[in-house]
C-alpha cells in the first residue's frame, strides 16, 4: 500500500516547532506499537503489518548532495524550476525502483508536497509522470479482493461490503493557521515570510490539488487533522471502517458556560473511535485561537475548563503569544478563517459515512443544522442524540433517527440528568451501530 500524504510546511507532518515528532511520526509509531501488541495478543487482523516513512523532501537534499550540487533546505525553492523537476524525478524514481514499495504486508507513506507558494508564486511539489506510474504499477499489483482480507465494519450499518484497504490513497495533514504559523516562525527557511492570508490560502491549494490528483485516479482522499489522535491514520490505512462525522454546537455551549458537554461530546467521540474512524471538528483550532484576543481572563475560564486550557496552552506553546497573535488579526482574515473552517469541515463529511450529532442544548447551532443538511443532501446517515421529547420538525427532517426521551419518559431537568440521558443515548447509538441492542 501508498499512502502519499501531503501537506504544507509548517503543518507538522515530520517535526513539531519544538523538534518533536510530527503527526505521520506519531502514527507510524502508533501503529508498529499496535501491530506487536496485537501480534502478542493472537495476531494482527489486517493484511497491513508494517508501516514506514519516505521523506521525499529530504531524499531529493541527499540526492542533490550526491550530485555535488549545493543545495539546502532554505534555497532548493530558488532552483530553477527545470532543475527542481529534474531533482524531483531522480526522488520519485528512487522510490519507485524500490523492491520494498510493492510488499503487500507493507504500507509506505510517501511525506511530501502538492505545491509551495514561495515568493508570491506557486511551485508544484508532484510530478504528474511519476504519480500515475504509481497508481498504475499498485493496481497491477493488487491481488483481487478475497475473502481472507476482509476488513472491520458494523453490521448495524448499510455499507459496501468489506474489501482489502486500497491499494493506494492520498491524506493531506491540515492544521490551525496560528499553529502553523508557529512552526514556520522556528525555521530559517520560512521565519517573517508567510501571513496568516497566505497560509489560509497555501492550505487551500494544497487540499485542492491533492483532492484533484486523487479524483482524476479515482482513489480516495482524506483530511486528517494534525490534533487528530495517531490512531485515525493508522486506521485509515490498515482497516475499511466506517468514518464518522462528530458533530455538537461548540458556540452555544461555550457561550454559556456549559463546557463540561463539549467535554462529553469529545469522550463520546472517544468511545466511538473503538468502532469508527472519528472526525473531530475541534481537531483544528482556528475558531478557537482568533477568539482569544476578544474574550477577557473570566470569560476565557468560564469559556474552557481546566482540561481543556492545558491542552490549548500546549499547542499555543504561550497564551500571550497566542493572543498577540489574534490580536493583529484584521477582519478580513477573520472572515477567512471562518469560511475556512466551514469548507473544511463539510469536506470532513462528504469523507465520511455518516454524520453523528450529539445535541445537547434546545438552542439552535446554524452550524450543526447546516453540516446535517449537507450530509442528509449528500446520501450521509444522520444519527442525531437529543435530550428533549419536543424536536424541531427541520431538526427531525434531516435525521435518518433521532436518540431521545420516549413518549412515557419524562424530559431531563437539571443539568445533571441532561448529561446522565446523552451518556446513555451515546452508549445506545455505539451499541446500534455495532449490531446489538441497547434500550435507552
Amino acid at each position: 500500500m501508498i499512502v502519499i500524504a501531503t501537506g504544507i510546511s509548517g503543518s507538522g507532518k515530520l517535526t513539531e516547532a519544538d523538534g518533536g515528532p510530527g503527526a505521520l511520526v506519531r502514527a507510524v509509531a502508533d501503529g508498529e506499537r499496535r501491530i506487536a501488541q496485537a501480534q502478542r495478543e493472537g495476531g494482527w487482523p489486517s493484511p497491513i503489518k508494517r508501516l514506514r516513512i519516505v521523506d521525499m523532501g529530504r531524499l531529493m537534499l541527499d540526492r542533490a548532495r550526491d550530485l555535488g550540487m549545493d543545495v539546502r533546505t532554505e534555497t532548493i525553492l530558488d532552483m530553477a524550476p527545470e532543475a527542481l523537476q529534474e531533482l524531483r524525478a531522480i526522488a520519485f524514481t528512487e522510490v519507485a525502483s524500490d523492491s520494498a514499495l510493492w510488499e503487500p504486508d507493507l504500507c509506505t507513506i510517501l511525506a511530501t508536497h502538492a505545491c509551495f507558494w514561495w515568493k508570491s508564486h506557486l511551485i508544484p511539489g508532484l510530478d504528474t509522470y511519476y504519480l500515475k506510474l504509481l497508481v498504475d504499477e499498485t493496481r497491477r499489483r493488487m491481488p483481487a479482493p478475497d475473502g481472507a482480507a476482509v476488513q472491520e465494519t458494523l453490521p448495524g450499518l448499510a455499507l459496501a461490503p468489506p474489501v482489502r484497504p486500497e491499494g493506494i490513497f492520498y491524506v493531506t495533514l491540515v492544521d490551525s493557521v496560528y499553529q502553523i504559523q508557529r512552526r514556520l516562525e522556528a525555521t530559517a527557511q520560512w521565519r517573517g515570510r508567510l501571513d496568516a492570508d497566505e497560509i489560509i490560502a497555501w492550505q487551500e491549494q494544497e487540499v485542492f490539488i491533492s483532492k484533484m490528483f486523487a479524483a482524476y485516479e479515482r482513489v480516495p482522499h482524506y483530511l486528517v487533522a494534525h490534533d487528530e489522535p495517531a490512531s485515525t491514520l493508522v486506521d485509515l490505512i490498515c482497516f475499511k471502517r466506517p468514518r464518522v462525522y462528530l458533530g455538537y454546537p461548540i458556540t452555544n455551549l461555550r457561550r454559556d458556560g456549559r463546557v463540561e458537554l463539549i467535554e462529553m461530546a469529545r469522550t463520546f467521540g472517544e468511545r466511538l473511535r473503538a468502532h469508527c474512524v472519528v472526525f473531530d471538528p475541534l481537531s483544528v483550532k482556528d475558531e478557537e485561537a482568533a477568539a482569544f484576543a476578544r474574550i477577557g481572563e473570566a470569560e476565557f475560564d468560564r469559556q474552557f475548563s481546566p482540561s481543556q486550557r492545558e491542552e490549548i496552552a500546549r499547542w499555543a506553546g504561550s497564551l500571550h503569544a497566542l493572543r498577540a497573535w489574534a490580536a493583529g488579526l484584521d477582519d478580513r482574515t477573520r472572515l477567512h478563517l471562518g469560511r475556512a473552517t466551514v469548507v473544511r469541515d463539510l469536506r470532513l463529511i462528504d469523507q465520511s459515512d455518516m454524520n453523528v450529532v450529539f445535541y445537547p442544548t434546545s438552542q439552535m447551532s446554524f452550524g450543526v443544522l447546516s453540516e446535517m443538511i449537507h450530509a442528509h443532501t449528500t446520501g450521509k446517515k444522520v444519527y442525531v442524540i437529543y435530550p428533549f421529547k419536543a424536536i424541531s420538525p427541520f431538526l427531525e427532517f434531516y435525521a435518518t433517527d433521532v436518540l431521545a426521551p420516549g413518549p412515557d419518559e419524562a424530559d431531563p431537568q437539571s443539568p445533571e440528568e441532561v448529561a446522565a440521558f446523552m451518556e446513555r443515548a451515546g452508549e445506545a447509538l455505539i451499541a446500534r451501530l455495532a449490531g446489538a441492542a441497547l434500550p435507552l
